[in-house]
């Protein structure tokens, strides 16, 4: 339960099992070479599509299942934990790191609306049409990685940035995306955003965002109000008690030690903090967390069979 795992594309087992990895974008199937059971913090976007059987998993405490067809997304700074596959589950599986998206994918295409739809609901269904298209970019991709190395970089990131407009085109169904160019309230929102996610421990004082970003705290407010009807300070907090979250489910520091980690002043004021938006006392929701835990775990073993799958393990469909 102490450790979390950074998931990125320098992991070992995602070299192990990726038939490309040049450090930025990666292309691998063979899920069951991974340890599944273990809890992983993703530092990279991770884009699957299941092709045959079934598949669950806790995203960020929830439990979500993907079956033939459903697409899987994972944005950066988000966490997983108890992945089951059955026993016939097989998918293709991208991984892309932040500065590869950033990179690949002009400033103008507004992403933002992908980004916050899966961090709310990662599967979604394709069509089979859809699902089709994706595995013939997927299969085309794969086959341009034996190229010469002078060229291969140049055709595998064109491939890929036609692969992402189309995604963008196939998700524009689930979500309305606008592709324009940012407004300078929007670049200032998602660059507050990155702050956010990167910062630890994180402030929570909304001046000191608008510091770093060389403008008042008041037109950070309006900024966050126009573009996502949220105030600096919710935004914060949604993202503070995240951190909270993760600790007192995934490590066993105390909760002074949690306190003291994030940057409280004392442990009285992190009391009032957690049980104002979390509804009651650190000690109460460490509790509930561990019985959820328990919950979870039976779950999967009524689910699946066990929480443990074996390279040679038969699973029921």
């Amino acid at each position: 339960m102490e450790h979390v795992q950074k998931a990125n594309l320098d992991d070992k087992e995602i070299k192990s099992i990726a038939f490309y990895n040049n450090g930025d974008l990666a292309f691998f199937d063979n899920l069951r070479e991974i340890d599944m059971n273990k809890s992983v913090q993703t530092e990279i976007y991770v884009i699957a599509l299941v092709l045959e059987g079934k598949s669950s998993l806790n995203f960020n405490g929830i439990l979500y299942e993907a079956n033939k067809n459903d697409l899987f997304i994972c944005p950066p700074h988000n966490l997983l934990e108890n992945a089951m596959l059955s026993v016939d589950f097989k998918c293709n599986c991208i991984g892309m790191s932040t500065r590869y998206i950033q990179r690949i994918v002009p400033m103008s295409e507004n992403m933002w609306d992908i980004k916050i739809l899966f961090e709310k609901n990662p599967v979604c269904r394709l069509t089979s049409g859809e699902a089709t298209v994706f595995c013939q970019y997927y299969n085309l991709l794969c086959s341009k990685i034996h190229l010469p190395s002078a060229v291969q970089g140049k055709v595998i990131n064109t491939l890929m940035q036609a692969f992402l407009y189309d995604m963008q085109y196939i998700l524009g169904r689930i979500v309305e995306i606008a592709p324009r160019p940012f407004t300078s309230g929007e670049y200032l929102f998602k660059r507050f955003i990155e702050l956010l996610e990167s910062s630890y421990p994180k402030s929570r004082n909304v001046a000191s965002y608008a510091d770093r970003l060389n403008i008042t705290p008041k037109y950070l407010s309006a900024v966050c109000k126009n573009v996502s009807t949220e105030s600096p300070s919710c935004l914060i907090d949604r993202y503070v008690l995240r951190d909270i979250e993760y600790l007192m489910k995934h490590t066993s520091k105390s909760i002074k030690e949690i306190a003291s980690d994030l940057d409280f002043p004392n442990l009285s004021f992190f009391g009032k903090y957690v049980k104002k938006h979390l509804g009651m006392p650190p000690k109460a929701l460490r509790e509930k967390y561990r019985e959820e835990e328990t919950g979870i775990g039976k779950l999967h073993r009524d689910n699946y069979g066990t929480g443990k799958i074996a390279k040679n393990e038969k699973m029921p469909k």
